[in-house]
């Protein structure tokens, strides 16, 4: 692409939190650094908290996180994250509801091989 294009291009990521995370702004991010520094600061105040979540956030890893918040930041929005156990679905994934939401408002299911539909029912 350098060679048609002369320079490597930005991504083309949007997302409510490009201006800050208390300023819920749906725009796109203008560069990958500032989309790095958004996430970065998103998740230290994760860390400070709750539970240290050490994550090593790489480009693609940024703009899952920001596609996952774009869904759970929608009316209805469901999704399901498909991947490899020990992928970071989980982590990306509460990253993402503590943009949204702020803390204390994802709560983790925890199946078992005794784990029924009533137990479901409970949990939601």
């Amino acid at each position: 692409m350098k060679k048609y294009f002369g320079a490597t291009p930005e991504p083309l990521v949007f997302a409510s939190f490009v201006n800050g995370l208390d300023d819920k702004m749906y725009d796109q991010f203008p560069s990958a650094d500032i989309m790095s520094q958004r996430l970065l600061e998103a998740l230290r105040e994760y860390n400070d908290v709750n539970a240290v979540m050490d994550l090593v956030l790489f480009e693609d890893a940024m703009k899952h996180v920001c596609k996952i918040s774009r869904i759970m930041g929608s009316d209805q929005g469901h999704a399901l994250l498909v991947g490899v156990g020990g992928s970071g679905k989980q982590s990306l994934s509460k990253l993402a509801s503590f943009i949204c939401f702020g803390s204390g408002m994802t709560v983790s299911i925890m199946i078992s091989s005794t784990y029924g539909l009533n137990d479901l029912k409970t949990d939601l």
